[in-house]
């Protein structure tokens, strides 16, 4: 083994050693596309975005691209301020991570550009191509490394991802969905574009990060495919339900819509400050409220583990008071639509997508957690997935 391989084997193991990798690691032709993939639908989905909010400016419908706007840049600036934080662990553990963003002026030229998530996946990239290089060498040690620190970028995109797609991908889903049952059908094409983009991937990303999570947790066996493909269906399902029951208010009662997302946000956020606090930003307070209520805006349609612990009871509580949110949601709109709507061809799927996609979704869950969710194999119980880079304060505090 070199020099420069038994250094890097050392960085490795100084920021998190990925001990559950797969007995034989090999990067395949799939997962290149799958970064590939991932840097392009970055950019189609926040260019189809910034193409309806241009639209709005063009016509002059101010409000409509006020919102449109904000839904895209407040989650680019919680997303570039997780990622720096993320970079900044990375420094004090004198990590070799981030080999894309060794360039110091791309590194601040993207961030500025509010693309963090791109980064990761720039660097998860860079790796899989030197693993697979190493594996044709015939050099398993080098090949070995460069598959940890791809699956450790992995697991940091994923996160990012998560934020992104929860943060804005969703809301801009529930405002463009309101517009278009107000019979706004100016943009329509260009609408459901951004709706489309947004929703394909939600589903996924989830899916991706907690894979991702696993392969680069120690005492985890690793999720099947099998497993993965249930994740998405239930995320998906569970989310466009989310999705349309906030739409349906949203049209309804817009202003009111606002107060109870805040609300929502508010309440979820105080419980994670109170049982559930994450120490990724425990270094200043103001920080760790932040990412509390960003964990709070998630929670408005999905549920992720802040901290290691026991999903049961939480998963209980979380779905029931959606669940709860969601008929209530149904049952405003088949009271309050107007004449119109009801005979409308809205009217009627969109009062079954509040519930019925859920009710789907959650029976998907129990399907997987019953039949597909890996099992620990230390501790022999499940436990939920939290972010690579909350474990790794964990390990290093």
């Amino acid at each position: 083994m070199t020099k420069t391989v038994r250094g890097l084997l050392q960085n490795v193991r100084s920021f998190d050693e990925t001990d559950r990798m797969p007995d034989k690691i090999s990067v395949t032709n799939l997962d290149i596309i799958m970064y590939v993939v991932a840097i392009v639908g970055h950019f189609v989905d926040l260019g189809l975005d910034i193409n309806v909010a241009v639209r709005y400016s063009l016509a002059r419908k101010m409000t409509e691209f006020g919102w449109t706007l904000a839904f895209i840049l407040i989650p680019a600036f919680v997303n570039t301020a997780v990622s720096l934080r993320m970079y900044s662990l990375d420094k004090q553990q004198d990590s070799l991570s981030n080999e894309f963003t060794k360039r110091k002026w791309l590194q601040i030229f993207i961030l500025v550009l509010q693309m963090a998530p791109i980064l990761r996946f720039a660097d998860a990239l860079i790796y899989a191509i030197k693993s697979r290089r190493a594996e044709r060498k015939q050099d398993p040690a080098t090949q070995r490394v460069y598959y940890g620190l791809m699956l450790k970028e992995d697991a940091d995109a994923a996160l990012l991802r998560i934020f992104e797609c929860f943060l804005e991908a969703a809301p801009q889903q529930v405002l463009q969905t309101s517009l278009l049952l107000r019979a706004n059908h100016e943009f329509a094409v260009h609408q459901v574009l951004s709706i489309a983009s947004s929703i394909i991937g939600m589903g996924w990303c989830l899916a991706a990060y907690q894979r991702a999570v696993r392969y680069d947790q120690q005492d985890k066996n690793n999720m099947s495919w099998s497993g993965t493909i249930l994740q998405t269906v239930w995320h998906f399902l569970v989310t466009l339900s989310r999705i349309i029951s906030i739409a349906t208010i949203a049209y309804l009662f817009p202003h009111w819509t606002v107060v109870a997302c805040a609300l929502h946000i508010l309440l979820t956020a105080s419980l994670i400050q109170i049982f559930d606090r994450n120490p990724f930003c425990s270094h200043n307070r103001l920080a760790d409220v932040a990412f509390s209520f960003a964990l709070g805006g998630v929670y408005l349609f999905t549920y992720i583990l802040p901290v290691e612990g026991r999903t049961r009871y939480r998963y209980l509580i979380f779905y029931s008071f959606c669940f709860i949110q969601n008929v209530t949601c149904g049952v405003l709109w088949y009271l309050y639509a107007s004449d119109d709507m009801r005979t409308s061809i809205y009217f009627l799927p969109v009062l079954a997508f509040t519930v019925i996609p859920y009710v789907l979704g959650l029976v998907v869950m129990v399907i997987y957690y019953r039949f597909f969710h890996p099992k620990v194999s230390k501790s022999g119980f499940s436990v939920s997935f939290s972010s690579s880079k909350c474990r790794n304060d964990n390990v290093e505090s």
